[in-house]
């Protein structure tokens, strides 16, 4: 047991008068002797005073960790008012931390119930907040007790009641409004007996701040059936103002955070309505374009069109001569040797690789000689010239002596029955070649729209370019070389419908700087960069890009065209076309010469690797 020594309360108290009267006659004396003396006098005093201070301290922080043997006095085994004190003191410090460390307002609430409810012999304790999303006061948390009133849930905010209390903080009882003096406006009164009435309490204690009610704590009946007295009041008014900082902070922070949620949403929202209107942009650009190749397509498809319906006309002449002249074929039936040489002969009219290429500077002089020829075999002129332009334009001059036999074996009617059967075929291949252009033509045309096929998929580019220089095929006007220099690719993950603008747009715009060019030559090439990227450049002998609108060109409705050519939405699409992929766009020009590089991706708009510096200034020569 550690033993207090206690001085005297006048002694710890009056030293500090001593000292000062005693400085005072230091002061005043003229004796140096006194002063010296006095001075050891006064620093004994000062060190006293100092060490009975120091005592008293230790004593007080000592008291609560005293340890009382078990063989004291039970009446010294009691608490003291002091060990009470302190464990209450204790408790309200740990109280305010924890409550502060919390952001959650139910979590704050029900912590400031449960410390309440330990402190005081209440029947409930209950902690309402202001809730922005309806505008009522509600509990927090939601009361499991199945008793209570659930009227008292939802308290608005236009209470005659509350909008008092949000002007009173304090601690408001039941019993004062009770009172006729306490309160003289009747209508308060009444709301707040009905208040108290509606949640079961009879005691309220407002959080408020700068007049705005941020919630009350609610007290029920004293489970000792007496009225509150000061010790409780006390109690709760030690926490209303950590409780009120508490709460409105977590309420701050809730409304941040939700303000966090609502505003990623939206900035979400508002991506994708960019995305949405940049799809727009593109869809209108697409349309623009093909507005402008309308004409071309139309022309495209029309001249097949018109080759199928001559052919078809020849081809049925063809059949009626056919069916007219079927006696004719007795002869060829009767005659096997001439049907052996008129087989021969069609055969090789039907197949190119058997015919002998004639240069067309040579074709006049080969009829002549082979007109000759004719006549030396005993042929009349115009009969020799008829058959000497069949064998020239036909390819084979090599077949004379077949030709002269079928003629005067057979008859004109063999002959001329070779001549229906040749056209007959030829016939039937300008029909076959014009259905084949049409389909190349649609099935560029589908590719190139790619209606409903919007999503990222694996594509071939070399495809994707040249169905879309078949569908420009009208605006490429003739004269205009096209050099491909393609190296192999691997398919690439795109959105081949945005692709096929991109590439329209840097074709329609070299056409463009091409038209006063005396040789015009786009040449457009690939290669594969690295493991990662693929390249496709477009290189033109145009007029080029001037520095000072070089920096301008990705721009939004900038452009360099006539008036009618172009809506200036080209490149700037472009960009961001392939910007959205994760790919680049570079472009390189002085007078004469322009050269667009487009750098995708493999596998689409990802996490790609950047591009090799080495590889750019490669390909940049």
């Amino acid at each position: 047991m550690k033993i207090q020594v206690i001085f005297p309360f006048w002694i710890q108290y009056s030293l500090p008068v001593l000292l000062f009267f005693f400085t005072a006659f230091l002061y005043l004396s003229e004796s140096s002797l006194a002063v010296v003396c006095g001075s050891g006098f006064l620093f004994f005093l000062s060190s006293v005073s100092i060490l009975l201070q120091k005592k008293r301290t230790d004593s007080i922080q000592t008291l609560s960790s005293t340890e009382i043997p078990k063989t004291a006095p039970q009446e010294e085994e009691r608490p003291t008012k002091r060990d009470e004190l302190v464990q209450n003191l204790f408790a309200l410090e740990k109280f305010k931390e924890e409550l502060i460390s919390f952001n959650d307002p139910d979590r704050i609430s029900q912590t400031i119930s449960q410390y309440l409810t330990a402190k005081i012999p209440a029947e409930f304790v209950r902690v309402y907040t202001w809730d922005e999303a309806d505008g009522h006061f509600r509990p927090r948390p939601y009361p499991k007790e199945k008793d209570w009133n659930t009227e008292a849930a939802g308290l608005p905010v236009f209470d005659p009641f509350l909008l008092w209390l949000s002007d009173r903080e304090g601690i408001h009882l039941k019993e004062n409004f009770a009172e006729e003096k306490t309160i003289n406006h009747s209508k308060i009164k009444e709301s707040a007996l009905a208040f108290f009435q509606k949640t079961d309490s009879v005691l309220v204690a407002t959080l408020a701040m700068k007049s705005s009610l941020v919630g009350f704590i609610l007290l029920g009946k004293n489970k000792k059936n007496k009225s509150y007295g000061l010790n409780e009041i006390e109690i709760i008014l030690e926490i209303l103002s950590v409780s009120l900082m508490s709460l409105s902070n977590s309420m701050i922070y809730q409304q941040l955070v939700h303000l966090t949620e609502t505003l990623e949403a939206k900035v979400a929202e508002r991506t994708r309505e960019l995305e949405e209107a940049q799809t727009h942009l593109v869809q209108s650009e697409k349309m623009a374009s093909l507005g402008v190749m309308v004409a071309g397509i139309a022309h495209e498809i029309n001249t097949p069109a018109a080759v199928i319906n001559g052919s078809s006309d020849n081809l049925e002449a063809n059949l009626l001569y056919a069916f007219s002249h079927l006696s004719d074929l007795n002869i060829l039936i009767q005659n096997q040797e001439i049907r052996n040489v008129y087989m021969n002969l069609l055969l090789t009219l039907t197949k190119e690789d058997t015919k002998e290429k004639i240069d067309p500077k040579d074709k006049f002089k080969l009829k002549k000689e082979v007109k000759q020829k004719l006549i030396a075999e005993g042929m009349g002129e115009t009969e020799s010239l008829d058959l000497s332009n069949f064998l020239i334009e036909n390819a084979i001059p090599h077949l004379e002596k077949d030709l002269i036999r079928i003629r005067k074996d057979g008859g004109k009617e063999v002959y001329e029955m070779l001549r229906n059967s040749l056209s007959l075929h030829r016939n039937i291949k300008n029909i076959k070649y014009a259905i084949k252009n049409i389909v190349r033509i649609v099935k560029a045309l589908k590719y190139y729209s790619h209606l409903g096929q919007a999503s990222y998929a694996d594509a071939d580019l070399h495809e994707g370019l040249e169905n879309t220089l078949v569908i420009m095929q009208n605006q490429i006007k003739q004269g205009v070389e096209i050099e491909r220099q393609y190296s192999s690719l691997p398919l690439v993950r795109c959105n081949i419908d945005e692709l096929n603008q991109v590439w329209t747009n840097l074709i329609t715009n070299a056409l463009h700087a091409m038209k006063k060019t005396d040789k015009p030559k786009l040449t457009i090439f690939t290669r594969a960069i690295g493991d990662n990227y693929v390249l496709v450049g477009f290189e033109d002998n145009g007029c080029g890009i001037t520095t000072e609108i070089k920096d301008k060109i990705w721009d939004p409705f900038f452009t360099t065209k006539d008036q009618g050519e172009g809506t200036g939405l080209g490149l700037g699409i472009v960009k961001g076309i392939i910007e959205k992929h994760k790919g680049r766009i570079e472009v390189e020009s002085q007078q004469g010469y322009t050269r667009f590089l487009v750098y995708l991706p493999l596998d689409g708009p990802g996490d790609v690797p950047s591009i090799p510096k080495e590889m750019i200034r490669e390909i940049r020569g």
